[in-house]
């Protein structure tokens, strides 16, 4: 979908109506829940430094401890060139923010006895039967064998399967994957999986960590298990109970002029805008449902949902998941060999991977303020957020830059959260 800058500014209009923004959870001064008013005093202007110095258009940045919400503060335009200012209610593209709702939809089904996390994938997407494992060679002609285990439903989850994506990655491997052209928006999920086990695994599963297509093969196996489409499942079983309104696969009528441009760094290092607001996915003509980074979402929404995962599974008064696996979720899976994860997607030391997001195993070696258990993960067009227990906390902080690591702003805004901890 491209829009003219003309009709883009009309769109934008429409967001002068809607309502003022919720932030998700109640509101607190922050002196209640053991924030210090002048330390969070200096968050703004931090980020605003950013915005001022051209190399991002503008973010929402927001704190949540005990249940309520001491911080929300939106920064700079969601639009550059017609100066219209970013609000905290803005919908965002979080890309894989989206895998650790998947996550939770696959614990679901745990919980209910529908699924185990040892089954086998080949259970329910039968054509991961055959799949083989790269054993040498090239791209054109490389030789296969049988892996050594077959792929389990835990693998998919901790990014331990074999699978990858072929975008972060120079193997052969990742040289097929690229010319497979998986993410076809035409194509179901249940498609995009049998694709994806016709192709070989970098590795027998269980062997390495290895960032993947695993939570978009999960989508695939939740239809299967619960008989739904993934995106149905998701509202009535985890949008609808935790009042997620505005979190879906395609866009909707309330989304409308709430959805930053998203901005990427020229060659000269100034922001340049993408000329496709929206890519087909996100329209209601596309058929895949990307568990691995198909989601549009607002940070009151996605506050709700990291707000139920701190509270051991439920929200007012609604329980989506048993205490049990929301522990499962956020623990370390990964054995002391296959730690620290080495990833871009998290962008520190000290971290192991639980289901669906990491996991901080070592505070030291991460270089930032956080508890050991803090759960994290970020989606690739800056969208970031955090869960720290023990602080019984929630930081976020979210703008629209391909890809959102380039600036440190994460890091900054998470220096400046836990400096304003008072108890």
């Amino acid at each position: 979908m491209t829009i003219s800058r003309h009709f883009r500014a009309a769109w934008l209009v429409v967001g002068v109506a809607i309502g003022a923004s919720g932030q998700g959870l109640p509101t607190a001064p922050p002196e209640n829940i053991g924030l210090s008013p002048p330390a969070l005093a200096r968050i703004a202007p931090a980020l605003q430094a950013y915005v001022d110095s051209g190399k991002l258009a503008g973010m929402v940045a927001v704190i949540a401890r005990h249940g309520k919400v001491g911080y929300a503060q939106a920064i700079g335009y969601m639009d550059v060139a017609t100066k219209w200012p970013m609000r905290t209610d803005d919908v965002f593209r979080i890309y894989s923010m989206t895998k650790p709702v998947i996550a939770v939809a696959v614990l679901q089904l745990v919980d209910r006895g529908m699924l185990h996390l040892d089954d086998p994938l080949a259970k329910f997407i039968p054509t991961f039967a055959a799949t083989k494992v790269y054993a040498g060679g090239g791209a054109n002609n490389p030789t296969l064998q049988a892996p050594a285990r077959p792929i389990t439903i835990e693998h998919l989850l901790t990014h331990t399967s074999g699978l990858t994506y072929g975008a972060f990655g120079e193997t052969p491997v990742d040289s097929i994957y690229r010319r497979s052209s998986l993410l076809n928006y035409s194509r179901t999920v249940r498609q995009v999986a049998d694709s994806l086990a016709q192709l070989p695994l970098v590795f027998s599963p269980g062997d390495a960590w290895n960032y993947s297509m695993a939570i978009d093969v999960l989508g695939a196996v939740i239809e299967v298990v619960s008989g739904e489409p993934l995106d149905k499942y998701l509202e009535a079983n985890i949008f609808g109970p935790l009042g997620m309104h505005e979190t879906a696969f395609h866009v909707m009528p309330s989304m409308e002029g709430r959805i930053p441009l998203l901005y990427s760094r020229g060659r000269d290092g100034t922001l340049q805008p993408n000329a496709q607001l929206l890519s087909a996915g996100y329209l209601a003509s596309g058929r895949l449902f990307s568990g691995g980074g198909g989601l549009l979402s607002t940070p009151a929404d996605y506050l709700r949902f990291a707000q139920m995962l701190l509270n051991g599974g439920e929200l007012d008064g609604h329980r989506v998941l048993s205490r049990a696996s929301v522990t499962e979720l956020m623990r370390n899976h990964l054995p002391a060999r296959l730690t620290p994860i080495v990833s871009p997607m998290v962008g520190h030391d000290g971290y192991g991977y639980g289901l669906g997001g990491a996991v901080l195993v070592d505070s030291a070696a991460s270089g930032l303020p956080g508890s050991p258990g803090t759960y994290r993960w970020w989606g690739l067009m800056g969208t970031f957020f955090w869960i720290d227990p023990k602080s019984d906390l929630i930081g976020m902080v979210w703008t629209q830059f391909s890809t959102g690591r380039v600036y440190p702003v994460e890091h900054d805004f998470q220096r400046l959260v836990y400096a304003a901890i008072q108890k």
